[in-house]
């Protein structure tokens, strides 16, 4: 004939034990906290990256086609070649002040 056994409860788990599970269970989630935040710098980071790429190439093209406006229209007049220079020059700042302004912008969000 087999013996009954009469029930314990609870397992055996000390109060330790179950301390301990609930640490290790907070740790987990406050570590998929943190790996979450970090990649969701991490995208804003390369958005950022890419908007600057991005602006900073349609300023050099627009720089590319101001001064290739400017050696043809001096090729047209050569004696207004001073006051192209400055036009083509003043666009050039303008472009560069645009291209400060979303860099100061990206890093202040």
């Amino acid at each position: 004939m087999s013996e009954l056994i009469p029930y314990q409860g609870g397992g055996g788990l000390t109060r330790d034990s179950r301390r301990a599970g609930r640490a290790i269970t907070r740790s987990r989630s406050f570590t998929q906290v943190r790996l979450a935040v970090v990649d969701d710098e991490a995208d804003v980071t390369m958005q950022k990256v890419e908007a600057l790429t991005s602006a900073t190439g349609a300023g050099m093209g627009a720089v590319t086609r101001v001064a290739q406006a400017q050696k043809h229209l001096e090729a047209l007049a050569p004696e207004v070649s001073g006051r192209l220079s400055f036009l083509a020059d003043s666009h050039l700042l303008a472009v560069g002040d645009a291209l400060q302004d979303l860099r100061r912008s990206l890093r202040n969000k």
